[in-house]
């Protein structure tokens, strides 16, 4: 195993681990953060759910699509486990001097090839883990909305738009970590044609990772999204304090 292996692996295992901790806490753009943005929107959501005329059926089916997305992955990505762990029962020769990888990489010993393997199976493992951990917590979250009381019953807002968004925030981000994860298995896998290869593909994975969370149109409309959301929530306390003084002058004027 050569000196570059090392250096790609330790890498790789580094922004792997330690990239999800940072986007959490906003890291590249605290301010205008796609992750942060996304908590206050759907904690915006919460409250309609709790305030709106109809009913939850289309909040359920959005999250009901969530949950048939996150299965669909969590399929796919035992699929190809169980793929690859053919890998390790096959004969030395098979991986290291046959197929299409062994025309364009290095001759290696077999524990290094298969180490390779082992560490695109982790990837796809944990994304499995987030999407199998994502749809038992959207189940929950569908509960929690449906013993939300109705419009007629009392109840404090702003306490049940926190206690739902506790649960649907998680939620939604254990999906999200399993999406991100295709984007280090992809770049584990590139590991298969040099540590070089691997650096780079680890280099690029992160960079496009974070420029779509940071500097993309799509980040851009979720921080607009968000930013009118804030500037609502401004005007509401306004606008309420205006309705209170037009219905004490009409009070006044009856009197």
């Amino acid at each position: 195993m050569q000196v570059l292996d090392w250096i790609a692996i330790v890498l790789f295992l580094t922004t792997w681990i330690g990239l999800e901790p940072l986007m959490a806490v906003g890291w590249p753009r605290r301010k205008d953060s796609l992750m942060l943005d996304m908590v206050r929107i759907r904690e915006a959501w919460m409250r309609e759910v709790l305030t709106r005329d109809t009913n939850f059926i289309g909040d359920a089916a959005i999250l009901g699509h969530t949950i048939n997305s996150a299965s669909f992955f969590g399929s796919a990505n035992l699929i190809v486990i169980v793929a690859m762990s053919s890998a390790l029962f096959m004969e030395p020769s098979a991986g290291v001097e046959a197929g299409i990888i062994a025309k364009f990489a290095p001759i290696e010993p077999i524990w290094l090839f298969q180490c390779k393997v082992l560490l695109v199976m982790a990837t796809l493992l944990r994304g499995l883990s987030d999407f199998i951990w994502s749809v038992r917590q959207i189940n929950y979250c569908l509960a929690a909305i449906g013993a939300s009381p109705s419009r007629e019953e009392d109840r404090d807002i702003t306490a049940w738009t926190h206690a739902l968004s506790l649960v649907v925030n998680p939620a939604i981000r254990s999906f999200s970590q399993g999406v991100r994860s295709y984007y280090f298995t992809i770049a584990a896998a590139v590991w298969f044609l040099g540590p070089i290869a691997f650096i780079v593909a680890t280099a690029c994975s992160v960079g496009l990772l974070l420029w779509r969370h940071s500097w993309s149109d799509t980040a851009k409309g979720v921080t607009a999204v968000r930013k009118l959301l804030d500037e609502k929530a401004a005007a509401a306390p306004v606008a309420e304090e205006g309705t209170k003084a037009t219905i004490r002058s009409l009070i006044r004027e009856e009197q």
